[in-house]
């Protein structure tokens, strides 16, 4: 009896023991984990920066190193968000080796960007209902004390319309001869509907938006305008022959500079005179020209 009495404590220290030791395992393996999602998280990141050096360095001249344009096409945001979750995850550090004197700085994360001064201001305003313009009390008219002032970026969607000339014909009344009509307004293509600033759209969302001349005439049909690809592009050769007196004189321009920037980019041109399809082509990109008169050339 004494001795089942004695060995009694020593079971239940035991029992505190283990106890003990499973908590401080329990504690160690939630430790792991979280440091492991934390290294997970570093890796991914330090692969998305090691991806986009590579797309930078060799993606102009192989495809081997090229940004999966699937992802870009179909979860953008999604990828956008969880890069934003894997770089908050790298500055995250854990509690216990956290120097009290020294509080850690959290980034606030979606920050509200502000919008530039120059855009056109819209105002918008909004009154209280009639019935809520009178004091509750005594029903005196309430009077305008103040202002609450928020604002959003709008943006107008394109819009296709269609400019018509009326060029006025005048003759003289007696003897009917001498017919004058006004002079039609100067265009960039004569023989063809396209205004100067239609070509200008299609231009710059074709080479400096990325955007190809199929993509475009969809987007036109959606808008009620059928203009074929085959149309634009020809819009395009002819605009390029228009302007080449202006892009020659530029040219000269640049060529005045006394130091002049330039850049390679290889490409593949299947149809090239006295050159075969797997030879490798050039664009050249110029810059040069003095302060505020600066050329760029491709």
């Amino acid at each position: 009896m004494k001795n089942a009495t004695s060995s009694s404590p020593t079971v239940t220290q035991l029992e505190r023991k283990l106890a003990a030791a499973d908590a401080e395992n329990a504690r160690l393996l939630a430790l792991m984990e979280k440091k492991e999602a934390q290294w997970e998280a570093t890796k991914q990141s330090l692969f998305e920066q090691f991806r986009l050096a590579l797309e930078r360095q060799f993606g102009p001249s192989t495809e081997k190193y090229r940004v999966d344009q699937r992802d870009l096409l179909i979860n953008e945001a999604e990828v956008a968000v969880d890069e934003e979750d894997a770089s908050e995850s790298t500055t995250t550090v854990d509690d216990a080796t956290i120097d009290t004197a020294t509080p850690a700085k959290r980034r606030t994360r979606g920050g509200r960007v502000a919008l530039p001064p120059e855009l056109p201001r819209i105002e918008v305003i909004h009154e209280l209902p009639d019935e809520a313009r009178h004091c509750d009390d005594d029903g005196t008219a309430l009077k305008v004390i103040g202002e609450e002032v928020s604002e959003e970026l709008h943006v107008v969607p394109a819009r296709i319309e269609v400019i018509r000339h009326v060029r006025r014909k005048y003759a003289c009344p007696l003897c009917e001869e001498g017919v004058n009509t006004a002079p039609a307004p100067a265009k960039l293509l004569p023989k063809s509907n396209a205004s100067a600033t239609l070509l200008a759209y299609i231009a710059t969302a074709k080479y400096q938006d990325a955007l190809p001349l199929y993509r475009q005439s969809q987007i036109f049909a959606r808008h009620g305008a059928e203009i074929p690809r085959n149309t634009l592009a020809r819009w395009m050769v002819q605009a390029g022959e228009r302007i080449t007196p202006l892009i020659n004189t530029l040219r000269q321009h640049l060529l005045n500079a006394p130091l002049i920037y330039m850049d390679e980019t290889t490409l593949q041109v299947n149809q090239e005179a006295d050159r075969k399809a797997s030879a490798t082509s050039y664009m050249w990109v110029q810059r040069g020209g003095p302060p505020g008169q600066q050329v760029v050339l491709f």
